[in-house]
């Protein structure tokens, strides 16, 4: 199997962004199809983790002719919703720091309506500051911290390409000014992103860490209940990392999923 992965515009390897340069996650999307083409790929199967589930949901979406199948690994579909749901799983290690602005902010978390949806990444990237035990603090289950970064070689990775990311971020955040000076409304990592499921005809495999908090329990089910082809895969001893902490049956249920028995 051929497998193309390749890093967001803005991060690691590729090209910083421009500090007026525009951005979204149109232009994320528009990026991957032209890769596609460039490539000389007819038709792929996607697969996208956590955010890269909204990608990936968005990309079937608006390309439709251009995939075969889906898989959403853990995927966050709705931030506010994953949020609230992060902020419960932290919640008693946030009490056992004895920190009483760790408490305000978790309880805020979990009890706010937002309506800057905004807010709600920034207190969740606050939040997790606090966090000072690492498995939790990557939504790990059956193996250590440790182990979850052996899995990664990052030693050609400078500052220079870690630091690109926080611009990336703030443009995917950012409500894009139009020529007339109106503000015009865009898709962002913000948005719900479930209401666009019923609308994919390709076949959806959804892979779930039985202990992962940001594939929350209402999006599993709306997932389920709503697109018109979608398949379950429950990792029972995994989190946010099934590909990680149960590699084979992740490659063999993808495997599977793909046609490929």
């Amino acid at each position: 199997m051929r497998v193309v992965i390749f890093d967001q515009l803005g991060v690691m390897r590729s090209d910083a962004i421009a500090e007026n340069e525009s951005y979204s996650m149109e232009y994320q999307i528009e990026m991957v199809e032209e890769m596609r083409k460039f490539l000389g790929i007819e038709k792929w199967s996607i697969l996208g983790h956590s955010y890269g589930g909204m990608l990936a949901v968005l990309y079937a979406h608006a390309c439709p002719n251009s995939i075969h199948r889906v898989i959403l690994e853990c995927p966050s579909l709705c931030f506010e919703d994953s949020a609230k749901s992060i902020a419960e799983y932290l919640s008693g290690h946030i009490r056992s720091l004895n920190n009483e602005q760790a408490v305000k902010l978790c309880e805020k978390i979990k009890f706010t309506d937002y309506q800057d949806k905004t807010e709600a990444v920034w207190d969740l990237s606050s939040l997790l500051c606090y966090v000072t035990d690492m498995e939790l603090r990557f939504y790990l289950h059956s193996i250590s911290c440790k182990e979850y970064q052996m899995t990664m070689d990052t030693t050609d990775i400078t500052d220079e390409m870690w630091s690109k990311g926080e611009r990336h971020l703030m443009k995917l955040l950012e409500t894009q000014p139009t020529p007339d000076g109106s503000l015009r409304k865009r898709v962002m990592m913000t948005d719900n992103f479930l209401p666009m499921l019923p609308e994919i005809a390709a076949p959806i495999l959804l892979i779930n860490g039985k202990y992962d908090p940001a594939c929350t329990k209402n999006q599993t089910e709306y997932i389920l209940n709503n697109a018109q082809h979608a398949t379950q895969a429950i990792f029972e001893d995994s989190g946010h990392f099934p590909r990680i902490e149960e590699a084979k049956k992740y490659t063999d249920t993808i495997w599977s999923f793909l046609g490929y028995e």
